[in-house]
């Protein structure tokens, strides 16, 4: 939900990712130009050097391609190409031949995004955006999105654009994008401008939602009740950003179902003491401010750039600012 501007922390990561993907997969090249050639000679086109010319824009900018920012994407170069053949890239062509005769078809990007070797970029990417700090789905900041001990990727990864139209990007770190299975289903049918990476000089906003709890005190004794939570621009009113976002992802649906949560946050403050405060600070070196115990003990990071370490912490972070307006905290 919180966009990351690409510095030297970000480019690192991206540059790692690119080492191990080239020193694990040192093949592309030479499998993109086979794949080119098979299926050039084995197929027919209206265009005969359409697919080689889209294969050979993708090997002339390859290992570029791994770590290319999205400012950089150049998408018309590979659209021109495909203008040239209606259809081309989702087109089920021969692609091999066994060595008992049998033929073997498929959707051409599928075969490209093979030759990319993008199962091997997920293993690989997976462990590098646990060490990112991105533990949570993008999209609904929800879900977990964790890595296991042998590199097994519990999530998927969504391509901000899909690899069925732009399978070039289908290995770009800044392409892939940490999601839940359900977000990622609704991507499936609906388009999202939503990218988690975005460069400095672009000027956009890259935390452009809130969450707006609706709570009411029930009783007059701090016993909290949480009604709704309204989905929001940043400054408490629709955009068409937050509008779009919400009717893709049923953010304000899915979170009407955790708003428990807002209500342990607001009856833990209303419970929260000097005493309690004073002996959590020097039990374990908080610091002794109502924020710093509150998201000590909800356990939850308060820095606005941190919401994917964990699940709902924008949501937690949101509610401890609506909190702080009422003067609660």
């Amino acid at each position: 939900m919180r966009k990351l501007i690409i510095d030297t922390r970000i480019r690192s990561f991206a540059a790692d990712y690119k080492t191990k993907l080239q020193n694990q997969c040192p093949d592309v090249v030479s499998d993109l130009e086979d794949l080119s050639k098979f299926v050039s000679s084995n197929n027919t086109f209206k265009d005969t050097t359409v697919v080689k010319d889209y294969i050979d824009a993708i090997i002339s900018a390859y290992p570029t391609l791994l770590t290319q920012e999205p400012k950089d994407w150049d998408l018309k170069k590979y659209n021109d190409i495909l203008k040239r053949e209606s259809g081309l890239l989702k087109k089920k062509v021969l692609y091999s031949i066994d060595s008992n005769g049998k033929k073997h078809f498929s959707e051409l990007y599928k075969r490209i995004v093979f030759c990319m070797r993008y199962t091997d970029a997920r293993e690989i990417l997976g462990p590098i955006h646990q060490d990112m700090g991105m533990k949570s789905c993008v999209y609904c900041n929800a879900a977990t999105t964790l890595t296991g001990l042998d590199g097994d990727v519990f999530y998927q990864m969504d391509h901000y654009l899909p690899k069925s139209e732009y399978p070039f990007l289908c290995t770009c770190f800044y392409n892939l994008q940490p999601s839940c299975s359900i977000c990622n289903g609704h991507k499936l049918t609906q388009s999202s401008d939503f990218g988690l990476y975005v460069n400095a000089e672009q000027g956009k906003e890259v935390n452009p939602f809130l969450f707006v709890p609706q709570v009411i005190d029930v009783g007059g004794m701090g016993d909290h009740n949480c009604v709704n939570i309204d989905f929001t621009g940043k400054y408490k009113m629709p955009t068409v950003e937050s509008k779009e976002h919400d009717s893709v992802f049923h953010i304000k649906s899915l979170y009407y179902g955790h708003r428990d949560k807002v209500k342990d946050l607001y009856d833990k403050s209303y419970k929260l003491n000097d005493s309690y405060i004073q002996a959590t600070h020097d039990s374990y070196g908080i610091n002794p401010t109502r924020q710093d115990v509150l998201a000590f003990m909800e356990n939850f990071p308060t820095e606005e750039e941190r919401i994917h370490d964990k699940p709902f912490t924008k949501l937690k972070q949101d509610t401890m600012k609506q909190l702080k307006d009422k003067g609660l905290v």
